[in-house]
């Protein structure tokens, strides 16, 4: 049947060019036949212009690509082919030659050329074309095989393969319509008609990813999709505020983040956040990121313990032999009271070693040892307001030291309370109680009155301490200088006073009392020290000191800003 053709071409290359039917003048504007594409520029729409040869030659040139593109069709190259054949057609254009190219196309599958070439076929076989031989094919029966292979042709899925990293996702193909033309997962074979498609590509707990193929018809595709986790926010901040920040990720590694306060976004998943400060115990939590989520932590470090089993020794050998030796003192027999304080100092040094854990906490030993002076001061003082006798006295403060430190050391344990507390409660209950003892030296009370103040000032104090401790976080460095500044406002306050007393015993005018001097320099040395120090520990307090004038003329010194 081939040989007829070649025959037939060879023959109508000598025809005159009146023979030869006219093609389609523009059809790179038609459409192709399959969704979304449009004819491809074909080799025949752009053919170059004929060499000046005279007509004989020119259709033995024809005839000679022609041929050679037969040959080489039979072959098997069939680029080869093409070339030869779309040069005989652009020499002289006969229709059959357009089915020749289709063919060479669609061996080579690349089925869009082929489809339009076989329609160019369709559109120029002539109405009145006859066989041109008595083995060739009618022409009419042959276009209309051609336009029934078109269809087929049309019809030949695409296999698009979506892999993806992470594996699992679902992959979704919608057309130039936003129709969905294909559903599947990660590596399925998505049979889909010759087109531009958009893929999307989702997993959870990932970002969905989008992107566009110009699918061709009957073709194999792979595309490769690396997916994105979604992203929750991570906000941590810490107390101590310079504590330094470590993240564990998922994979095990774990990196240095910042310093006190951190904020970040991270896949989804589980992680452990860590901080470490100095003189601070670790401080670690595990936690979930979750898509699209924000996540505040906060991580409050516990200062390291300090234990205070040496101080404890220390002060209940000192306060065993003390209180032995005053409760002693109800016998009046002075022996005895030396024996009982030597036995005191024995049984307290050997009590307190055996007894005290060698981990005690450092706040428990502090408390106990502010309890037991509490205790004391409490109990003698209760008695002298009944009693000037010292051997009923004497004995009510070895029983105070006793009791306030058994109720100290219980409460220490079960409170757990830390060493700045205690220092906090300590200082309230001696600067509680100095503040009453000045009381009563300034108005030269009596006894009753000059306990009765004491105990004021001791309960005073030791309340406002427990109240400290409720509502702010002092450490015990802080407290210790603010008991620094109470001695150094006493000390100026005797200097003051010695000035005074000096101008006004030469003026021979009456001397200002020595105690009202010691009390005011003592308060102003505390509220000075507590503002200069507001910022060592955390919360911030926003106090400033103020000075202001009463209406008689009264210089007032006093704090003042936001708690």
């Amino acid at each position: 049947m081939r040989v007829w053709v070649t025959l037939a071409v060879s023959a109508l290359f000598a025809l005159a060019p009146s023979a030869v039917h006219a093609q389609p003048s523009d059809p790179r504007t038609r459409d192709a036949g399959f969704i979304g594409k449009e004819v491809p520029i074909l080799e025949i729409d752009e053919c170059p212009a004929n060499p000046p040869l005279p007509p004989d030659e020119l259709r033995r040139v024809g005839s000679e690509h022609f041929e050679r593109g037969e040959v080489l069709y039979v072959q098997g190259d069939y680029s080869g082919a093409v070339i030869e054949l779309v040069a005989a057609y652009c020499i002289q254009p006969y229709y059959t030659i357009l089915k020749d190219v289709g063919q060479a196309y669609e061996r080579e599958l690349d089925y869009e050329k082929a489809i339009a070439y076989f329609e160019k076929y369709v559109l120029a076989v002539p109405k009145d074309a006859q066989r041109t031989g008595p083995c060739a094919p009618d022409p009419q029966v042959d276009r209309d095989n051609v336009a029934a292979r078109i269809k087929v042709l049309q019809n030949l899925r695409a296999k698009v393969r979506v892999n993806t990293d992470p594996a699992g996702a679902k992959i979704t193909l919608v057309d130039y319509q936003g129709v969905v033309a294909a559903r599947g997962g990660t590596g399925d074979e998505l049979a889909v008609l010759g087109g531009h498609y958009q893929v999307f590509v989702e997993r959870e707990g990932y970002r969905t990813e989008q992107s566009e193929i110009d699918v061709g018809i009957g073709k194999p595709y792979t595309i490769f999709s690396t997916l994105q986790p979604r992203k929750g926010k991570l906000r941590v901040r810490t107390v101590p505020y310079d504590a330094r920040l470590f993240l564990k990720y998922p994979s095990g590694d774990t990196v240095a983040i910042g310093t006190g306060s951190y904020e970040t976004e991270l896949p989804s998943g589980k992680y452990k956040v860590s901080a470490e400060a100095s003189g601070y115990l670790t401080a670690s939590r595990e936690i979930d990121i979750l898509a699209d989520r924000d996540t505040p932590i906060a991580l409050d470090l516990p200062p390291e313990p300090q234990f205070g089993r040496r101080q404890l020794i220390a002060y209940a050998t000192a306060a065993g032999s003390f209180a032995a030796g005053s409760i002693a003192a109800a016998t009046e027999n002075n022996p005895l009271i030396v024996g009982g304080a030597g036995a005191g100092l024995v049984a307290g040094f050997f009590g307190s070693y055996f007894a005290a854990p060698r981990d005690i906490p450092l706040g428990t030993s502090s408390l106990t040892i502010t309890s037991s002076l509490v205790g004391a001061t409490l109990l003698y003082n209760s008695a002298s307001l009944f009693t000037d006798r010292n051997e009923i006295r004497f004995p009510a403060l070895g029983l105070g030291l006793i009791g306030g430190g058994a109720v100290g050391a219980f409460t220490g344990t079960r409170l757990h309370i830390k060493p700045g507390d205690a220092a906090v409660i300590n200082s309230g209950a001696v600067w509680g109680t100095a503040t009453g003892i000045l009381f009563a030296g300034s108005f030269d009370a009596d006894r009753k009155v000059t306990s009765g103040l004491v105990l004021s000032g001791l309960g005073m104090g030791t309340l406002g301490g427990v109240l400290v401790t409720r509502y702010f976080e002092v450490s015990r460095a802080r407290a210790a200088l603010i008991d620094v500044g109470g001695v150094v406002g006493i000390f100026i306050g005797l200097g003051i006073e010695g000035v005074v007393s000096a101008q006004t015993n030469a003026n021979g005018s009456k001397t200002e009392s020595q105690t009202n001097y010691t009390l005011g320099g003592m308060i102003t040395g505390l509220l000075i020290a507590g503002v200069l120090t507001r910022n060592m520990d955390a919360p911030q307090v926003n106090v400033a000191p103020t000075v202001s004038k009463t209406q008689g003329g009264t210089t007032m010194l006093g704090v003042g800003g936001a708690f």
